[in-house]
């Protein structure tokens, strides 16, 4: 047993300086599990030296470690989902009592049984506790699931091992020896502890390393102001959904966003009144579009959006949705002065056997149309409205360079 036990101490010393170089990582619990990890090393090392050390140090310090390693570990797990993580003070209250407990039941009433059970039944009611929140929260993290799962099955196995061992003390099944010596549930509850509570902390390990991993790639993947997609991974998407879609035979709506009067807004306001501006724009849209498409920063106050399955009109009816919403909805700038806003949307159509190349160009040459005809609209792509739009706008140009080219000559025979 001793064996086992050296070896789970010097794999807690490896994983605790991996635990202790992801503190300046921001990750949230990383301190409390690197206290937890100690702490733990800490304890076995107690149990290693128990045949020459004071009893006390067994018995009451030990013990008593243990228990704190699973208030920090549950601590750090609190903290990492998002809950509200107990107080120093509470863990203190609580290690003071089990401290207190273990000399009582040590020097004044001799109960060897009674230290197992507070102490074991405290460390498996924690673990329990552990197991149940991120048995609630892990299906959210696809990304670490299967860190988190793993962890899970960890600390349940970890609880229900000491919740085992009390059970056997409690119905007397830990005197059942069969004439060995330690009884045959002793050992066996301290082998597997001793090999389960290293592979707890490499859980966590892989846990916080699987969340840094995803947090860098969703960093990579989005604009760092806005949080809407970045170019690169909006571009990814978009021709992702566009093969998708055209393998069923759907169309593909693509939607080109421009903020309206956005260089007057900087001008006004300031480059913190553009932020707030980009910022209460995208989440206006993001809460319009809800959920039907991807919106990604195409650079700028440049906005792209795609959807899948979605035919011309329902795609003219979520641009229209969306300008209503940008133009109802103002925002402010630092100084509280409100900040109204409107947009211009170019939309493009792709069949199946089309190009995302020329959807693009198609919307951007909709959204020139859409800026023309005075901003706060959207224009659509081969639209009798936008192609009657252009034939204006080209025999306008013409009749431009006609008066330009006839002006010269009738000057000249004016004065001839």
């Amino acid at each position: 047993m001793s064996f086992l036990s050296a070896i789970a101490v010097m794999s807690l010393l490896v994983m605790f300086p991996v635990l202790l170089s992801l503190r300046k990582t921001g990750v949230p619990g990383v301190a409390d599990f690197c206290a937890a990890c100690l702490l733990t090393t800490f304890a076995g090392s107690v149990a290693l030296a128990a045949d020459v050390a004071p009893a006390w140090l067994h018995t009451v310090v030990g013990g008593t470690l243990m228990v704190a390693a699973g208030l920090l570990m549950l601590r750090g797990f609190r903290q990492f989902l998002g809950h509200r993580p107990l107080g120093i003070w509470p863990i203190i209250v609580v290690l003071a009592g089990v401290a207190s407990a273990f000399l009582f039941f040590s020097y004044v009433v001799e109960s060897h049984s009674a230290r197992i059970v507070i102490g074991t039944g405290l460390l498996s009611l924690t673990c329990f506790l552990i197991g149940a929140s991120i048995l609630r929260h892990w299906p959210r993290e696809r990304a670490i699931a299967p860190y988190m799962l793993f962890c899970c099955v960890m600390v349940f196995l970890v609880a229900i091992l000491h919740a085992f061992q009390v059970a056997t003390i409690a119905t007397g099944m830990d005197a059942m020896d069969g004439g060995l010596a330690p009884p045959i549930w002793t050992t066996a509850f301290l082998a597997a502890r001793l090999v389960i509570m290293p592979l707890v902390f490499l859980g966590i390990i892989l846990m916080l390393h699987g969340w840094m991993i995803a947090n860098l790639r969703h960093m990579i993947a989005h604009d760092d102001l806005t949080g809407a997609l970045s170019r690169r991974a909006f571009m990814t998407a978009f021709e992702r959904m566009f093969s998708t879609a055209a393998g069923s035979g759907r169309q593909t709506a693509f939607m080109l966003l421009d903020l309206d009067r956005f260089k007057q807004i900087n001008d006004l306001y300031g480059h913190a009144g553009g932020d707030a501006a980009l910022v209460h724009f995208t989440r206006t849209v993001r809460e319009a579009l809800a959920g039907r498409g991807i919106l990604g920063r195409l650079g700028g106050e440049e906005f792209g959006i795609a959807l899948t399955g979605a035919g011309r009109l329902e795609a003219a009816e979520i641009a229209e949705t969306i300008c209503t919403a940008v133009r109802t909805t103002p925002t402010r700038a630092n100084k509280g002065a409100e900040i109204g806003l409107t947009v211009s949307i170019g939309v493009a159509m792709v069949d199946p056997g089309g190009s995302l190349a020329d959807a693009m160009v198609q919307a951007d040459v909709a959204l020139y149309e859409a800026k023309a005809l005075g901003r706060d609209r959207l224009s659509i792509a081969g639209s009798l409205h936008a192609a009657s739009v252009a034939s204006a706008r080209a025999l306008a140009g013409a009749a431009a360079q006609m008066r330009a080219a006839v002006g010269p000559a009738q000057s000249l025979s004016g004065t001839g």
